[in-house]
């Protein structure tokens, strides 16, 4: 089924204005966003790089956004809440759903210059405590397209440059280590938001 992208905007545009009761300005700007970028050139691939993003968000666990209630003066506004959890579940199905192509659906996940990167391999100590080897990357800059980088070549191959955020940098490289010790090494970390991505979903649509 086709997805209404007016609709899908303007939902979202609202859902950004009832964020900012909850003091998620932050979200609220990004969906603010991605609803005029919707607006502006609304295809496929827009609307699954949408999906993709708003997948993420609404992750479920402690803190989510489904354990948040929408307040005004301190106490719960009914009436914003109501519409507030009319949204999230629309939202819900609507990441639920299968993408409206699997070429679309490829493209959302590398839009905007999109990659992503795993660590596959380590130094290793000998017996004399030196380090033998090198830090070695996986990296994926488009659907089917692959390569190995050393970590002095990962930051260039990333995308990584001077005028980007070193503290995003830090963290994604941060949690590619963490992902690459507790042995989830089948798992891609996109660049720049530190979101982990199973193989699987990555590469479904090759």
């Amino acid at each position: 089924m086709k997805t209404d992208t007016e609709e899908l905007a303007t939902d979202m545009m609202r859902f950004a204005s009832l964020l900012r009761h909850l003091d998620l300005s932050v979200v609220a700007l990004k969906i603010e966003s991605l609803a005029r970028a919707l607006q502006t050139e609304p295809s496929e691939e827009s609307v699954e790089e949408v999906r993709l993003w708003l997948r993420s968000l609404l992750k479920g666990g402690n803190g989510s956004l489904s354990d948040r209630y929408v307040q005004k003066g301190g106490a719960v506004d009914e009436a914003l809440n109501a519409e507030y959890e009319q949204l999230l579940q629309k939202f819900t199905d609507f990441v639920k759903a299968e993408p409206e192509s699997n070429k679309s659906a490829a493209a959302a996940m590398f839009a905007n210059g999109g990659t992503y990167f795993r660590l596959v391999e380590t130094p290793a100590h000998n017996r004399w405590f030196s380090l033998k080897g090198t830090f070695t990357y996986e990296v994926a800059t488009a659907p089917g397209i692959t390569r190995l980088v050393t970590l002095d070549q990962l930051g260039q191959a990333v995308g990584y440059g001077l005028q980007d955020s070193r503290k995003d940098w830090q963290e994604c490289r941060m949690v590619a280590d963490r992902l690459f010790r507790e042995g989830r090494r089948d798992h891609w970390v996109h660049y720049s938001s530190s979101h982990v991505v199973p193989d699987d979903a990555l590469r479904k649509d090759w």
